[in-house]
């Protein structure tokens, strides 16, 4: 496998210059990389028209309905590629020398993995998804399961990850969870009994951007909620012994 190989999968709304600054940090440091942009946010608050030259280095696919939620969003990015490798990204990741994709693909190409995920800075380590309370409550935490000098296998990684195109299209992300599906897209990886990993030594920098109304569209808990009633939770625990109720 080589960059070739690999497209960017990047789902965004209403943060225009984030995702502006994504594409230049992927075109940065990797030569000619394929970009797909999925938008659904205002037409006023587009990512092709606020920035239309860097717009032209990717595909970009704007819905025409606002607001279709991160599955949905991300689903027809990965319907749309064409390499047998997709790597997804949250529009406020930078790309920087320390991603070191050519070793990421070694690390992939040489462990079994599904899903090869990297570090956000002091983020996205090795993590867990334990069931609690006789299986009632879903616990994330640190943790692996085993481990291969930098690489662990464990059950949730970052959003920065690479994967096989047809895994994730075969996986795919609950259209109707529109935010709070991170963990409910591993959790079913996990049931489907996905190898997920983790590069230590690989690494995007989460360089979060946020605005009141995309606040707005991020932190609707319904949607969590709807994700822990699909799997039969009353309650998560989060890693600093935060717990949420349905």
């Amino acid at each position: 496998m080589n960059v070739n190989d690999i497209t960017f999968c990047i789902k965004t709304i209403h943060r225009p210059w984030s995702c502006h600054r994504l594409v230049e940090s992927l075109c940065k440091h990797i030569a000619e990389p394929k970009i797909i942009v999925v938008d659904d946010g205002q037409p006023d608050r587009r990512f092709l028209p606020a920035y239309p030259e860097t717009a032209a280095k990717c595909q970009v696919i704007q819905l025409a309905r606002v607001d279709v939620g991160v599955g949905v969003g991300r689903n027809i990015a990965v319907d749309a590629v064409r390499t047998e490798h997709m790597f997804l990204l949250d529009d406020d990741h930078v790309i920087t020398e320390n991603l070191n994709l050519d070793r990421l693909c070694d690390r992939f190409n040489s462990n079994e993995t599904d899903i090869l995920g990297v570090r956000q800075g002091s983020g996205g380590r090795p993590t867990m998804l334990s069931r609690l309370m006789n299986g009632k409550r879903i616990w994330i935490h640190r943790g692996e399961t085993r481990r291969n000098g930098y690489v662990a296998w464990c059950d949730m990684s970052s959003n920065a990850f690479l994967a096989r195109t047809e895994t994730i299209r075969t996986l795919r992300w609950d259209e109707a969870i529109k935010t709070f599906e991170h963990w409910e897209f591993f959790y079913r990886a996990k049931l489907a009994q996905l190898k997920i990993a983790v590069a230590g030594d690989c690494f995007v920098k989460h360089a979060h951007v946020e605005s009141e109304d995309y606040r707005r569209l991020r932190k609707r808990a319904k949607y969590r909620s709807m994700g822990l009633r699909k799997h039969g939770f009353h309650s998560m625990r989060y890693p600093g012994g935060g717990i949420v109720r349905v």
